[in-house]
């Protein structure tokens, strides 16, 4: 019978379903584990961005630079213990490695989190897709290398630029057939040009955006959560992670929120084009918007991208949505006055704070050196939404 009701959604919906969406509602390809919360409630999820390994080849700092993620990786793992890993975009720095050894670096990126036996996923950000190697190569070389622990895949959008979307269930229990929380994943696109050796190449039309895909992307968001809304009688709150900042981070930037304010987004965020805002970041975000449908069941919206910023804000011109920064995981790209020390953002997802009327979600920042801060409730008490 589900599956009867799910043909005929998509035959309404007239866009094809998402190979782990098609049959069961499981939300994840065939021979991987649930992902289930533990027995006391709890899951974490870590998030780390900007790792940038790679960035000096065949010069004595290069390696060294990455082994120094590796270790903040390592360190700030063993302290957290997370039931899950994001790998939030700009993995490796494109521009500087050569195609041949490319994916070298996401073996040494995965590599602490692999050890530890933790399951993941990537976005992907603009250092991602260069001359060298794009999104689409980066999740097929992950998905064939790390069958089990890897969750990421490639539902929809424009290949090989821009088609990381797709989303990953977490369940109460095993035996629950509604997730008690989705995690959705967006790739926000755009490209770099450089190459060693300093030969540059144009950009490819495809990939010269800063934005979600605007025409694929949000109607796609619209039929999963038709479909949740049709078979699961709810749409399970939501925590989003996407590489580039979405625009409206814009305006919270000024607000008083605790955290790294070294880098402000604007205008590197979605939606500008050489300078100028384009607007084209909207339909990803209303489709955000929608999902919340006004009663919080957008948790947080997490980027990385902009080194400097560590931060949680929410306010009433982001329609109340709280939106996160990462701050800076790894030792590549360039580093800002209060980001010297390496850190993720960790979400603690508890089943009563997901139950209540309207779902909190406490998050704080994690560093390389064994401390955390700026730990905050997001929810509708957090920042009562500023005008």
């Amino acid at each position: 019978m589900i599956l009867g009701v799910l043909l005929l959604a998509s035959s309404v919906t007239a866009l094809p379903l998402a190979q782990s969406f098609s049959s069961s509602l499981k939300g994840f390809l065939g021979g991987k584990s649930k992902l289930t919360f533990d027995t006391k409630g709890s899951f974490k999820v870590l998030s780390l961005s900007d790792m940038h390994f790679g960035e000096g080849e065949e010069v004595t700092w290069g390696p060294e630079q990455d082994r120094n993620t590796s270790i903040a990786h390592a360190n700030i793992l063993d302290n957290e213990r997370p039931n899950y890993v994001v790998f939030n975009g700009d993995l490796i720095t494109g521009e500087n490695v050569f195609a041949s050894n490319a994916t070298k670096y996401l073996d040494q990126l995965f590599a602490p989190t692999v050890a530890r036996n933790i399951r993941f996923s990537s976005t992907h950000g603009n250092h991602d897709n260069s001359l060298a190697i794009n999104h689409l190569e980066e999740i097929e070389y992950e998905q064939a290398h790390y069958p089990t622990l890897s969750y990421t895949r490639s539902d929809v959008g424009p290949k090989p630029f821009g088609c990381g979307n797709y989303w990953v269930p977490v369940y109460a229990k095993e035996s629950d057939f509604v997730p008690a929380v989705i995690m959705w994943f967006f790739d926000s696109r755009s490209f770099v040009s450089g190459h060693p050796g300093g030969a540059d190449g144009p950009t490819p039309p495809a990939a010269n955006f800063h934005w979600v895909d605007e025409k694929t992307v949000p109607q796609y968001i619209k039929q999963q959560c038709n479909l949740m809304t049709l078979v699961w009688k709810v749409v399970p709150p939501a925590l989003v992670f996407v590489h580039i900042p979405v625009q409206k981070a814009d305006i919270l930037a000024p607000l008083p929120s605790v955290g790294n304010h070294d880098d402000e987004p604007d205008p590197a965020t979605q939606g500008f084009l050489n300078e100028t805002y384009t607007g084209l970041d909207l339909p990803f975000w209303n489709a955000l918007v929608e999902m919340d449908g006004g009663r919080g069941r957008v948790l947080a919206v997490t980027s990385g991208h902009d080194h400097g910023e560590s931060w949680c804000a929410r306010a009433t011109a982001s329609s109340g949505v709280p939106i996160c920064f990462n701050g800076h995981s790894g030792y590549g790209g360039y580093v800002t006055e209060h980001s010297q020390v390496r850190n993720g953002r960790v979400f603690a997802l508890n089943l009563g704070d997901l139950a209540k009327k309207v779902p909190v979600v406490r998050t704080w920042n994690s560093y390389e050196n064994n401390t955390t801060n700026d730990e905050v409730l997001l929810g509708p008490d957090y920042m009562v939404p500023l005008s």
